[in-house]
Parts: C-alpha cells; structure tokens; sequence
C-alpha cells in the first residue's frame, strides 16, 4: 500500500497505487507537472512520470513496473511543472525542457520516499 505521510512517501516495491496532492503549481493549458524519485548517493533521476492534473488536484499513478526494480532505500521525492514543455520529432514524448518552474512541491527541502522490500509469501 503506497502512503503519503505529511511529505514522506512509502512505497512497497512493485505495489501498484495512486496518491494525490494539492495542485499549487501553474494551470496552464500547456502545462506538464513531471513526478520524479532522485537517488542522493548516484545523483540520477531513477524514475520520472507524467503527472494526471486538474485544478485541484495532481494525481500520480504508480504501476508495478516502476518500482519493482528500484533498490530498497531512501530516494528523495519531487514535482516539477514545465510550462511550454518540448516534445520529440513524432509529438509523442516529452523532452524535458522549455520553461521550467522550480520544484514548488519540496519547498526547502526534498521530501523522502523511501521504498521498502515487500514480504514474501512462505508456504
């Protein structure tokens, strides 16, 4: 079960779920808010997904491919919202770019996410 505690996000390796948050970034029609998890000790971005918007709310689903590879620790946490995003040759997949608006979820300080080993079933 994944859960959003205050900022801290804990997902279950390979477990499949949607959380929300408060929309508090740009509306814009063009608009892409990009949900990422950051490894602090290789300094890479180990998984990046589009955001699901409304005015409200941002909607991140989380399917088991995305996790179940990633190495149980603790990971930082972010959105970012692109306004004026770039796309590749066939208008399919974004290009990280154009008009970038900082992080506005983490504030200060990158939030945790810290994905965890999920039991195993024992017969």
């Amino acid at each position: 079960m994944i859960r959003l505690i205050q900022r801290r996000l804990i997902i279950p390796r390979g477990d499949t779920g949607t959380f929300s948050i408060p929309n508090l970034g740009p509306k814009g029609e063009n608009d892409v808010a990009v949900f990422s998890i950051y490894d602090p000790l290789t300094h890479k971005t180990v998984l990046e997904k589009n955001v699901s918007a409304t005015d409200e709310m941002l909607t991140i689903t989380l399917e088991q491919n995305d996790t179940v590879n990633l190495e149980p620790k603790k990971y930082y946490w972010d959105i970012k919202i692109y306004t004026n995003p770039e796309y590749d040759a066939e208008n399919t997949e974004l290009i990280i770019g154009g008009t970038q608006i900082d992080s506005y979820y983490a504030a200060f300080s990158l939030p945790v996410c810290e994905i965890r080993e999920v039991a195993k079933d024992y017969v």
